[in-house]
């Protein structure tokens, strides 16, 4: 019996050894995967890109074979086209200009203006094909007139027009003052049409738009005496002229017309919302109307907001604000065709990663289109194709568990109000082909897929064992927001301006939804103010949301709240921080978006930053500590990724960033 017990306790010292020696062993492992996690912090390199126009195509103009468009509020504001064959316009550039402009015109013969109330450009056209920023110093005379006796905005952008040394100044009486400014600071005063503002100077030929006629032709051979040519009556035409949108070639008056819409993706009619051109006959001076009337079209199905035209060789082109560049085939005014669209503009600010395809889906809230991106080798994405929708996208879009489908909310506000969930089949992603609508949804900007249920942040929620087809379900989420994510058993919807008792705050709403059709609101918790897009990410036991907290109207600042969620039923705010104050990244107008790649946060500026952060916990509140930042961005609203990467969603192209340790 001793030698039992001797050698159990000979076998109980060597299990101890053996626990204490594993015990350290263990500990030395963990010790050594926290410095590893502490010395390994990770680089970010800006490695490939791809480009789009952001903006809208609000005005065009033409000199000999070159064409000129501006897009307003966008990063590369001024395109050029080579339109020798003018059926197939080619895109030879994108250049800066100053501001956003919305017009562009001729200046003499040598001279392009861009013009907007935040800035203007004069570019030298001595290389037609390479428009050249005019220095300082340089430029025609209207360059040197007091902005103070002329106003810039809306008069010099909308209704004002110049040759050489005159100057056709549209008032805000509605009248056109003609001047002589070949001494640019000593303006003399030549004559006065009173019966409308300039829209267009085609050498001799001035359009002047009014509130009787829209069109009026004005010969100005003399600008001492302008005389009236030609004036377009619109009574009893089938459509309402666009006085801005004017072009004359071969004895022929080409004018814009808006038109209601009948119908848009099912719902309608739509007053004034579509767009096209007419050809009027004008050989015979006088008073042009109905019976003058050649032919005319206007584009089907579509939203159109014709601005400004250009003749050449038989075609019109057309700034389309809501599209881009269309032409229009006008040799037989009878059978007016378009001949090419370029799909120009929008503002990229929604997204969605398809991780198994390395598909990205990118939305647009200007002039919308969604786009589909190829970044299986992500240092050269690749557009591959796009459905254009006229409306605007926010946020997040979903996709189906199977990455086959692609639902996305698309709204507008105005002019005609309209709230719609789309769905797209992306089995071939260069042509992605609709196959659902369901108008009337509360407005949205976040959706997430569970399984198979579609929820919207607008509080609605659709039923996919059809994904091709969701079908809306009578019950909805007990609340609504702005964002939406998932974890678990949970959804998470995220406002920035709820109403409250309290008034107007943000709010993190908690929803369980265990049960598919009994959604149960199981907390909420009050968070700043706050303004537009609201991305979430979660890390660990905590959810982190890019905010932009705005208080009495000042301009908003980026803001990161971190939200304790491990007990749902009870969530803590455990941590906020001011991007630019507290976390090293100043901008002037700062939003903020977050993603994670499960180890550490990545937050996103508006302007230029992203930083990679650690999260540590300290008592009851949470540290971000930034191990990196990559710095010189462009603009972005979203930001999306994968292990290694992160894909910026910028408001004209999408940047792909390695993440390197």
């Amino acid at each position: 019996m001793k030698g039992v017990n001797k050698m159990l306790r000979r076998l109980a010292r060597r299990l101890v050894g053996a626990f204490f020696v594993g015990a350290i062993t263990a500990s030395l492992a963990v010790g050594c995967r926290h410095a590893a996690s502490q010395g390994a912090r990770p680089t970010l390199q800006w490695v490939g890109e791809i480009l789009f126009t952001n903006g809208n195509a609000s005005g065009l103009v033409r000199y000999g074979d070159c064409l000129y468009m501006v897009m307003n509020e966008s990063a590369t504001p001024l395109l050029v086209y080579d339109i020798r064959d003018p059926q197939h316009p080619h895109l030879l550039r994108r250049l800066s200009a100053p501001g956003w402009p919305m017009r562009c015109r001729l200046v003499g013969n040598r001279w392009l203006w861009t013009v907007h109330g935040n800035g203007e450009g004069f570019f030298d056209l001595s290389d037609p094909t390479k428009p050249r920023l005019a220095g300082e110093r340089e430029g025609p005379p209207l360059k040197f007139v007091s902005r103070e006796r002329f106003r810039l905005h809306p008069n010099f952008t909308y209704q004002t027009c110049a040759f050489e040394t005159t100057l056709f100044y549209g008032t805000d009486k509605g009248t056109t003052e003609i001047y002589d400014i070949a001494v640019p600071q000593n303006p003399k005063h030549l004559a006065t049409i009173l019966t409308g503002v300039p829209m267009l100077l085609d050498r001799k030929r001035l359009f002047v738009s009014g509130d009787k006629n829209p069109v009026q032709l004005w010969d100005v051979s003399d600008p001492a005496k302008p005389r009236l040519v030609g004036e377009l009556v619109a009574d009893g035409l089938p459509f309402e002229v666009r006085g801005s949108a004017v072009a004359m070639g071969d004895g022929k008056l080409f004018v814009g017309v808006r038109a209601d819409l009948p119908n848009l993706f099912g719902a309608g009619p739509f007053p004034k919302v579509a767009g096209g051109i007419a050809v009027f006959d004008t050989e015979r001076p006088g008073r042009w109307g109905v019976e003058n009337l050649l032919g005319f079209t206007v584009i089907p199905n579509a939203i159109s907001d014709i601005t400004t035209l250009a003749y050449h060789k038989g075609h019109v082109f057309a700034s389309d604000t809501a599209f881009g560049l269309r032409v229009f085939n006008v040799r037989e005014p009878k059978a007016l065709r378009q001949v090419m669209v370029d799909r120009q503009g929008g503002e990229l600010s929604a997204v969605a990663f398809l991780p198994k395809r390395h598909l990205l889906a990118v939305g647009q809230n200007l002039s919308g289109s969604v786009f589909l991106v190829d970044v299986a080798d992500p240092q050269r994405p690749q557009r591959l194709g796009f459905f254009h929708h006229f409306l605007r996208v926010w946020g997040t879009m979903a996709a189906s568990p199977d990455e086959r489908y692609l639902y996305f909310q698309a709204d507008l506000s105005r002019p005609i109000g309209m709230s719609t969930l789309f769905t797209l089949d992306l089995q071939d992603p260069s042509h992605p082909q609709l196959t659902s609508v369901v108008h009337g949804v509360a407005r949205a900007y976040g959706l997430v897929v569970v399984d198979s249920t579609l929820y919207s942040s607008g509080g609605d929620i659709f039923d996919l064992h059809d994904p091709a087809r969701p079908q809306r379900l009578p019950v909805r989420l007990p609340c609504d927001g702005y964002q939406i994510a998932h974890r678990d058993f949970y959804l998470f919807v995220a406002h920035f301006a709820a109403q409250t008792p309290q008034g107007q705050q943000g709010l993190l709403s908690i929803v369980d939804i265990r049960q598919r059709t009994r959604p149960r609101l199981v907390a909420q918790l009050p968070l700043p103010f706050g303004h537009r897009v609201i991305t979430m990410a979660f890390l660990g036991r905590y959810l982190f949301l890019g905010w932009a907290q705005r208080t009495s109207g000042r301009r908003p600042s980026g803001l990161i709240v971190a939200v304790d969620i491990a007990d749902p039923a009870h969530p803590r705010l455990v941590g906020q921080w001011d991007i630019a104050t507290d976390l090293g990244m100043p901008e002037f107008i700062t939003y903020a978006h977050v993603w994670t790649d499960g180890k550490w946060l990545f937050i996103g500026c508006y302007r230029s930053h992203l930083g990679v952060f650690t999260v540590r916990e300290q008592g009851s509140r949470v540290q971000l500590h930034k191990v990196a930042m990559l710095s010189g961005l462009p603009t972005a609203w979203l930001m999306a990724g994968e292990q290694g990467w992160v894909y910026r969603v910028g408001l004209d192209r999408i940047v792909t960033i390695r993440i390197a340790e």
